[in-house]
C-alpha cells in the first residue's frame, strides 16, 4: 500500500491520539474531540510525523520532542522520540522504519546530535541504532532508615507561583557534570513545579542552610502499596531529589523521616555516583533496571562532544551503522592542548571498530572501551590506553520521560 510520510497538521493530531486509543494508550474521548479537532490541537514545539495511505487516512505516527542535554560539559541538542504508534491492521508494512528515515533527516536538519527514547521493546529499537544508555538503581528504603539524619531547620513547601529560581540554581549545579541531564527552560520548570499539591498529590519542598542559601529540594508523590492491609499503606515515590552539599541531602533525609505516619517506605531512583547501601546501612532493596535508549544521529558531531584528554593523541575509529549508512566509515579523532577535532578518513590503520549502538554508550560514558571489548560488535586493535582516556566513565542523569 503506498504511503506518504509528512508532518501532521494541527487538526490531524486528534487522529494520532485516536491510534493511541486503539492500542490502549490514554483515556480521552476521541469521538468527542473529533467534532472539534482544532480545539484539541497541540501548542508546543514538538514535531509530529505521520504515514498516510492513498485515501489520506493516518496509519502510523511519531512525536519528536526537542531537548537540550548536558554532554561532556557542553549543551547539545537531542530529539526525544515518543508516541511511536501504528494501527493494528497496518502493521507489518515497515511504516515505523519509513517514519524513522524521515525523522532522522528532520532531527539532523534541526541540529540534534542525539536521539533518546524509552522503549516498549529494546530489541525493536536496536533495529534503528538505539541502545540502552540509562541504567537506574531503584532503591526501596523502609522509612525508619531515615531516622538517623538531622531534621532540617529551614525547609519550606513550594506552592504554585512561588519563586522557582532556587530550584533552577540547585539543579544546574547538580546536573553540571552529569551527562544526558536535561537543560530545562523556564517553561519546563513551571510545568514541573507549579502543580497544586491539594489537587495532584505531588509535593515539593525546598531546603536552605543556616545562612538561608538553598542547598537541596525534593519532589515526591504517594503510591499505594499493593496488598497492604494496614496503615501506613503508602510508599513515597521520589520524583526528583537534587542537592548541592551533603548537608542538604542529609536534611532532606531527616525531613522524610518525619513522614513515617503516612509512608511505610521510600522508592528512590538513586543517581550515579551514590552508594545507597553506604547511606542506609540497614536492610534496603536495590534493583538495577535498564531504562532509556540513546542514538547518535551524526557521528562527527557526537564524537566532537568529547572532552580532549590531556596532552596530544590520535585515534582512528571504524563505525558501522546499518540503519543510517552515511554514518558508517572511519573517523580520525585528534587532540592537542585541550582542542579536539573529528574528521572522516580513508586510513586503514584502525584502533577500534564498533557499531553505532555501542558508540551511543561510549560517548556519554556509560561504558568504557574496556567494558565494550567483549561486545560482539567491538574490536580493539591498538592504543588501548588512549581509548580509555578518550572514553572515560561518566555520571549520567536522565529523569525526564517522553
Amino acid at each position: 500500500m503506498p504511503m506518504t510520510i509528512r508532518h501532521l497538521k494541527p487538526e490531524e493530531y486528534v487522529h494520532y491520539r485516536g491510534i493511541g486509543r486503539l492500542v490502549l494508550w490514554g483515556k480521552d474521548d476521541i469521538r468527542q474531540q473529533m467534532k472539534d479537532p482544532m480545539a484539541h490541537a497541540p501548542n508546543d514545539d514538538s514535531v509530529r510525523l505521520g504515514a498516510f495511505d492513498d485515501k489520506g487516512i493516518l496509519q502510523s505516527g511519531m512525536t519528536i520532542e526537542p531537548y537540550t542535554i548536558r554532554m561532556n560539559g557542553r549543551d547539545v541538542k537531542m530529539g526525544g522520540v515518543a508516541g511511536v504508534l501504528t494501527r493494528p491492521n497496518a502493521r507489518g508494512q515497515g511504516l515505523a522504519r519509513k517514519i524513522f528515515e524521515v525523522a532522522f533527516k528532520q532531527m539532523i536538519e534541526d541540529g540534534q546530535t542525539f536521539s533518546f527514547l524509552f522503549p516498549f521493546s529494546r530489541q525493536y529499537y536496536r533495529k534503528f541504532g538505539y541502545e540502552l544508555c540509562s541504567f537506574n538503581n531503584i532503591a526501596t528504603i523502609p522509612i525508619d532508615q531515615f531516622s538517623g539524619y538531622p531534621y532540617p531547620q529551614n525547609i519550606q513547601q513550594h506552592e504554585p507561583d512561588d519563586d522557582i529560581t532556587p530550584f533552577m540554581q540547585i539543579y544546574e549545579q547538580f546536573a553540571e557534570n552529569r551527562n544526558l541531564s536535561i537543560v530545562r527552560d523556564s517553561k519546563r520548570w513551571q510545568t514541573m513545579l507549579n502543580r497544586d499539591p491539594y489537587k495532584n498529590y505531588e509535593f515539593t519542598y525546598l531546603n536552605r542552610d543556616e545562612n538561608g542559601t538553598p542547598n537541596a529540594y525534593v519532589l515526591y508523590s504517594p503510591i499505594l502499596i499493593e496488598g497492604a492491609s494496614s496503615e501506613p499503606w503508602h510508599r513515597m515515590l521520589i520524583k526528583e531529589l537534587c542537592w548541592t552539599t551533603p548537608a542538604g541531602l542529609h536534611n532532606i533525609f531527616g525531613f522524610l523521616a518525619k513522614l513515617s505516619p503516612e509512608y511505610a517506605s521510600v522508592q528512590w531512583k538513586v543517581p550515579c555516583g551514590i552508594n545507597a547501601h553506604s547511606l542506609f546501612p540497614g536492610k534496603i532493596s536495590l534493583t538495577e533496571t535498564g531504562d532509556g535508549m540513546n542514538r547518535i544521529l551524526d557521528v562527527t558531531a557526537g564524537l566532537s562532544t568529547l572532552r580532549a584528554p590531556q596532552g596530544s593523541g590520535k585515534l582512528n575509529l571504524e563505525i558501522t551503522d546499518t540503519f543510517w549508512s552515511s554514518n558508517s566509515g572511519t573517523y580520525v579523532v585528534e587532540w592537542e592542548s585541550g582542542n579536539l577535532t573529528v574528521n572522516k578518513t580513508t586510513s586503514s590503520n584502525i584502533d577500534m571498530a564498533t557499531g553505532i549502538e555501542t558508540l551511543a554508550q561510549l560517548v556519554p560514558g556509560l561504558l568504557t572501551p574496556e567494558e565494550c571489548m567483549y561486545k560482539s560488535d567491538t574490536t580493539i586493535y591498538n592504543n588501548h590506553t588512549q581509548l580509555l582516556q578518550l572514553f572515560p566513565k561518566q555520571k549520567l542523569h536522565m529523569t525526564e520521560t517522553f
